[in-house]
């Protein structure tokens, strides 16, 4: 930048005699200008930055909300039915399982996970996903299985799992995929800690194109530009 402007400045003295010192002196503001721009632009990504953040935890708090009506609905019915839309003509049936057996065993997991006993709460929502491959709460237990797996350092399992709920909620195999938009954006995130920036668009494109009206749509509008 400083060569660029060093040519600009010399492309003015061919219009008249300029002494070194006005030349100097010149250069000088024009360094101040340009140290102030680069200062703001520095002030402007560190907001961008911390207003991110915000968003992505009021994303997160929505998140456990969500969680928490679906527990109460759950726990209102001892057997839940849930009908697809007619476009994807699917004929996935809701496990027919009393509602607080599943809920208890899900529970049991994420107390697991919330006392940071990651590799007991990695066996339990295993077992909870063999056990109950369709019900409300098995693509959360996909989401949190996952998450544990990528807190574990393991990264390529995290990828695996999640990748298997994006699959299978395109494939109208589960009767609820609230968390398949935060799948969508763990996914691109882990895309760019592996330095695939490329993938990582592509799931924040897929994030925007399948859910535009989720809290992570936004954020990935932000990541994009847009």
């Amino acid at each position: 930048m400083k060569k660029v402007l060093w040519f600009i400045l010399l492309g003015l003295t061919a219009c008249g005699p300029v002494t070194k010192e006005e030349l100097d002196q010149k250069f000088a503001k024009i360094d101040e200008r340009l140290n102030k721009l680069e200062e703001r632009q520095r002030r402007l990504e560190e907001q961008n930055i911390k207003t991110e953040t915000r968003v992505d935890n009021l994303a997160e708090s929505l998140t456990k909300l969500r969680l928490e009506v679906e527990r109460l609905k759950t726990g209102k019915d001892s057997t839940v039915s849930v009908r697809l839309p007619d476009e994807s003509r699917k004929n996935t049936q809701v496990q027919q399982k009393p509602a607080e057996s599943y809920q208890a065993e899900y529970d049991e997991a994420m107390n697991l996970y919330n006392q940071k006993q990651l590799n007991l709460a990695k066996e339990k929502f295993i077992e909870f996903i063999r056990k109950n491959p369709k019900t409300p709460l098995t693509d959360n237990a996909y989401f949190w299985l996952g998450t544990i797996f990528k807190d574990l350092g393991e990264l390529d399992k995290a990828q695996a799992v999640w990748l298997t709920l994006v699959e299978k909620c395109k494939k109208g195999e589960l009767p609820d995929c609230n968390k398949a938009p935060s799948v969508y954006l763990q996914l691109a995130r882990l895309y760019e800690l592996k330095g695939n920036q490329q993938k990582a668009e592509e799931f924040y494109e897929n994030l925007i194109k399948d859910y535009p009206r989720s809290e992570e749509a936004e954020i990935a509008k932000r990541k994009l530009g847009k």
